[in-house]
């Protein structure tokens, strides 16, 4: 079947990573169906004019799939990380899609190599370590599609990545061990790539840039790192955080820090190079538009 004639049904496809991926689909000239929630008649009105198609349904009421489904090759789940709606969002899609007929599906991963990580190690990653057993009973194969961490979320003043009053990246560890990091744009452009590839393998590994924590600080610019603790130290303040941090994100991003730095989230081996025509933006390069964006708001 050719890219033009297959049909992707994106769940999510309003939001940050939803919005990246429609827009790599839509370039690929390929037909792109979206789920829409009823009652957003500009949202819905905005998709048109973009050149999607609309269906209603919601992914908490599986009775209203059903139709979503129809004549779609691939699902493509942008969910958010919302453990009311997360885990079983993604039954509930993958249940419809698989009593339609639907060849591949694509949860919502986008994020370190969550196979090698424990449940209890990270809040987020245990909910994508419930859903991947969901394909066991399937004739549906998933594409589980991994990039390690969004460079979007660590610039974003809001996450406690980086300290930018005193303009510095705090790490743990020994500033050695290498980590990989990929953009929102880039990482729908991998997505697409994959809708498209009959034979894609269930598990894809994709890294716009793999750097130490030291290296993505000066990589950013402006910045400079600075060890705050070994990585050993980690679990047990994690532990405390969590009884005392005014919001879970403090902890969670915590989590996220110690699965990288202590390499165990490693995403090997990468898949680039299967995607040749993608070609990954720098930290560098990536720096520059995310500033540029931030200005012009």
């Amino acid at each position: 079947m050719k890219s033009q004639e297959r049909k992707i049904l994106v769940v999510g496809a309003t939001g940050m990573l939803g919005s990246s991926i429609v827009e790599a689909l839509l370039a690929q000239r390929t037909k792109v169906r979206a789920l829409l929630r009823p009652g957003k008649a500009e949202v819905e009105a905005s998709l048109k004019k973009a050149g999607l198609e609309v269906t209603h349904g919601d992914v908490l009421q599986p009775e209203t799939l059903g139709s979503a489904m129809e004549g779609i090759q691939v699902v493509v789940g942008a969910l958010h990380n919302d453990p009311d709606t997360f885990v079983i969002g993604h039954r509930n899609l993958i249940e419809a899609a698989e009593k339609a007929g639907v060849e591949r599906f694509i949860p919502s991963d986008f994020a370190v190599d969550f196979f090698k990580i424990e449940a209890e190690e990270n809040f987020n990653l245990a909910m994508r370590k419930q859903v991947a057993p969901l394909f066991e009973t399937t004739r549906m194969r998933p594409i589980h599609i991994l990039i390690g961490a969004f460079l979007d979320t660590m610039l974003d003043r809001r996450a406690p990545f980086i300290d930018w009053e005193r303009k510095i990246l705090p790490y743990y560890g020994d500033g050695n061990q290498l980590c990989d990091f990929t953009s929102v744009r880039d990482t729908g452009r991998y997505v697409a790539q994959a809708c498209l590839d009959a034979d894609a393998p269930e598990v894809l590994r994709f890294a716009g840039a793999t750097l130490t924590m030291p290296q993505l600080a000066e990589s950013i610019g402006q910045l400079s790192s600075e060890k705050v603790g070994e990585v050993e130290e980690l679990p047990a303040l994690i532990s405390s955080k969590k009884h005392t941090a005014s919001h879970p994100f403090e902890w969670i991003a915590l989590q996220y820090h110690h699965n990288m730095v202590s390499g165990r989230a490693k995403l090997e081996p990468l898949d680039n190079a299967r995607y040749p025509q993608v070609v990954p933006e720098t930290v560098e390069e990536f720096s520059r538009r995310f500033v540029q964006a931030k200005c012009s708001l």
